[in-house]
């Protein structure tokens, strides 16, 4: 019998890929790592957008930040500010929300998430003519320093703005009920798409230790190599390398 899979990643794709992993007749729960929830200085970021045409590059992380930036902007987007995406989700969100958008330069980057697509869109970023002077960095509250650095290592002015907030998500009665009932059966499969949601999950399980054991001991399957580590590192030993897709995770749980 196939394992049961905790799927971690948030928002709509989480909920989308646990869906098409039940439709695939696997037992799969939902359990995000983090939640969603409004700017934490919602002026700051109206009054940074009213001059986003001072910018000459914004850099969109998620399809959550487009979709607060959209909320937010009355205007259609300044043609003068190129906008760049981590991952083919954030693409399709600036796309479909953002008015103007495509009359902008969108650099595309493999993965669908920071965590996989950060390097490939500096590639991309590398490869034009000049690095912008000043890049705007559409996101959470925190989040990974990595790609702000390199535009900082190369003359940029970097501002980064919180449109959104993340917080980590609390497992509610129903999901503890689900972990324990399958903790007593063995193993539990994990789906994590970033190397935050790592910890995110360590905190929502240090109420449910057999829970986090179960986890431990099933296959835990990563989105990208650091992730992997970062998984390592926690106690996961059967950690995998996986598209964070539906046909992709039953492969590899199937494989078990």
């Amino acid at each position: 019998m196939a394992l049961p899979v905790v799927v971690t990643r948030p928002e709509e794709a989480g909920r989308r890929v646990t869906a098409e992993l039940a439709a695939l007749g696997v037992d799969a729960l939902w359990l995000p790592a983090f939640d969603l929830g409004p700017a934490p200085d919602p002026q700051a970021v109206a009054d940074t957008l009213a001059r986003l045409a001072d910018y000459d590059l914004a850099i969109f992380v998620s399809p959550a930040a487009v979709r607060a930036t959209a909320a937010v902007l009355s205007d259609a987007w300044p043609t003068t500010t190129a906008i760049a995406v981590v991952g083919a989700g954030t693409e399709r969100a600036v796309r479909e929300r953002l008015a103007g958008a495509n009359a902008a330069i969108v650099f595309s980057a493999a993965g669908d998430d920071a965590e996989s697509g950060s390097e490939a869109l500096w590639s991309a970023l590398s490869a034009q003519p000049s690095p912008p002077q000043r890049a705007l960095v559409l996101r959470a509250q925190g989040g990974r320093e990595w790609l702000l650095d390199r535009l900082r290592e190369v003359g940029a002015q970097v501002e980064p703005l919180a449109v959104y907030e993340r917080r980590a998500h609390a497992p509610n009665d129903a999901d503890l009920d689900w972990l324990h009932r399958h903790a007593e059966q063995g193993a539990v499969a994990s789906v994590v798409t970033s190397s935050e949601a790592v910890a995110a999950l360590m905190d929502a399980m240090r109420d449910a230790p057999a829970a986090l054991a179960a986890l431990r001991a099933g296959p835990a399957l990563a989105s990208h190599p650091r992730i992997a580590e970062r998984l390592r590192v926690s106690g996961f030993g059967d950690v995998r390398l996986c598209a964070p897709n539906a046909a992709a995770i039953q492969a590899a749980v199937d494989a078990t």
